[in-house]
């Protein structure tokens, strides 16, 4: 007893406490993904300091034959808890038990999905939300308490486990997104129709001269905004030009759901937040009053604009 005793005091600190640790990480995962599939379930929006949250949740690759992805997250991050806290401090022996296993298994699950979800961010998706990259480092410090935090005694099998589940993890991440995937690319394929697609909300403001010219001119210079149908500062941006200038605006919708959507085009550019204007090869994110758009463009004409906030921000 005391040599056993003397091995966990000499151990590492996270092999100690990996065990309260993991269920307090998976507690907050937990906490994390049920916020988001509640506020799903009531058709609300979730709290985020930028418009990547919404385009990440609301996009296809965010739910699997109509489940949310966060009601999974939810599920394994439920299932880490209870093993690691209830079921795994109850086998006090030093040797390698069914839990230990379990745990590494959801784990090592865990962590190749939340890889795969940041790959749809960065590569398809073309946006970044808080609460997916938070989940993604919650899984990547579950499966490093889980792996490394006791002694295997055979660290062959351990690696064996590890490379059949990785495979079956892919495999099925794979198998089950390529509905999703064939959905997406018909979405922006040119010529669809665009029943079912969604729209942004019309323009209620109208334009004077000035916001004509103005429009006239961005046109001419190459000037674009990048920006998503559900968007309230592209709506916002739209307003300040007035509908008939408006309609003149090179505009370009990111997200693939939207009328006329260029996904791919968005993505490509480097688009990270909407709006975003594209002026002579560099991204100005977010809102411009049109006398900023007139200053960064060289616009010299009248810039007696009617929308008083197109003067101000």
């Amino acid at each position: 007893m005391s040599k056993l005793l003397n091995r966990r005091r000499s151990a590492p600190w996270w092999q100690r406490h990996s065990r309260p640790m993991m269920g307090i990480l998976a507690g907050l995962g937990a906490i994390e993904t049920a916020y988001i599939t509640i506020t799903h379930w009531l058709g609300g929006s979730v709290v985020c300091p930028t418009t990547g949250c919404e385009q990440v949740l609301k996009s296809d690759y965010a739910q699997l034959f109509g489940i949310p992805l966060s009601l999974v997250g939810f599920g394994f991050y439920l299932a880490v808890a209870v093993v690691a806290v209830l079921l795994a401090p109850r086998q006090e022996k030093e040797q390698d038990f069914p839990w230990a296993w379990a745990l590494f298994a959801l784990t090592t699950a865990m962590l190749v999905s939340s890889g795969y979800f940041i790959y749809l961010m960065a590569v398809k998706i073309g946006a970044w939300c808080v609460y997916c990259v938070t989940s993604a480092i919650l899984s990547l410090l579950l499966w490093f308490l889980a792996t490394f935090g006791r002694v295997w005694r055979d660290v062959g099998q351990l690696f064996t486990t590890a490379l059949v589940v990785v495979l079956v993890a892919l495999l099925g991440i794979l198998a089950a997104y390529n509905g999703v995937e064939a959905s997406v690319q018909a979405g922006s394929t040119a010529g669809q129709v665009a029943q079912g697609l969604q729209s942004p909300p019309p323009v209620t403001t109208s334009s004077g001269a000035a916001e004509l010219a103005l429009a006239e001119h961005l046109r001419k210079v190459g000037a674009k905004e990048y920006g998503a149908y559900w968007c309230p500062h592209c709506h916002q941006q739209k307003q300040l030009f007035g509908k008939e200038a408006g309609a003149k605006i090179n505009y370009i919708e990111c997200d693939p759901k939207g009328v006329n959507s260029q996904t791919q085009k968005c993505i490509d550019v480097g688009i990270k937040g909407y709006p975003t204007w594209e002026i002579n090869g560099k991204l100005y994110p977010g809102v411009k009053t049109l006398d900023q758009l007139a200053e960064l463009t060289g616009y010299k004409g009248p810039r007696n604009f009617i929308n008083p906030v197109g003067k101000t921000q």
